[in-house]
């Protein structure tokens, strides 16, 4: 005689298939969100780079200002590769600025979003009480808007988004500050290259090791990140 096993009651198939159900919902918005998020930044750096781009035409300018420079002094030649080393310093601060005004926008874009979803659901919730509350999906997705406009508005603060975006545009600008200054000597603005003498040369060698030492004392890069500013003590039902 044949032993067949016992049959599942169909209490626990339907609950296994709420569970399911539940648990799908879960990983599909997260996963959206998760999209939604890669794209925005991808969206919000490609106008960075766009900004950037406006930045780089005016090097360009310059650059093709100094290759027209024909003089055979050493200190010309001193001078260009001083502007070749500035532009490549340059390049890593444009990056970071980049990087940090993809995540700012997108970050303050998204903590704007959820904040207003998270008092409209809170409303929803908190009108018929949280244990009255028999929506689950109602409550899972007021529980990830909450964390999710919790978490952007924290970000910017822990990655001082604001701070390193300032500071690298400030080298940026400080470096393309340098390279004008290596243009006006280069162009011969102050007439030390056309008088060709002992005193005018000392001149220019001074400048260019001025230029040497703000090199020097300006590469360091901006990433700062401050750990201390995520809360400890967040209530969202208070």
């Amino acid at each position: 005689m044949e032993n067949n096993p016992p049959k599942e009651p169909s209490f626990f198939k339907k609950a296994s298939k709420g569970n399911i159900l539940k648990i799908g919902y879960v990983v599909f918005v997260t996963l959206v969100i998760t999209i939604a998020f890669i794209i925005t930044i991808r969206l919000y750096y490609d106008t960075a780079e766009t900004m950037v781009s406006l930045f780089e035409k005016r090097d360009e300018t310059i650059q093709n200002a100094l290759n027209a420079a024909t003089s055979d002094l050493r200190e010309v030649a001193q001078l260009k590769e001083q502007f070749g080393m500035i532009a490549n310093i340059k390049e890593s601060y444009l990056y970071i600025f980049k990087t940090y005004s993809a995540y700012n926008y997108t970050f303050s874009g998204f903590f704007t979003f959820f904040s207003v979803l998270s008092g409209i659901l809170g409303f929803l919730v908190l009108k018929g009480g949280w244990d009255n509350t028999k929506n689950y999906y109602l409550k899972a997705t007021f529980i990830g808007v909450f964390f999710c406009s919790t978490l952007f508005g924290i970000l910017p603060n822990v990655f001082a988004t604001k701070d390193n975006i300032k500071n690298n545009l400030a080298k940026y600008n400080y470096y393309s500050g340098l390279q004008l200054d290596i243009y006006e000597l280069i162009n011969d603005n102050h007439g030390y290259i056309k008088r060709n003498t002992k005193g005018s040369i000392d001149t220019l060698n001074l400048k260019i090791a001025d230029i040497t030492k703000g090199i020097k004392e300006n590469q360091t890069l901006h990433f700062e990140i401050h750990i201390d500013k995520v809360p400890t003590d967040i209530q969202p039902l208070q």
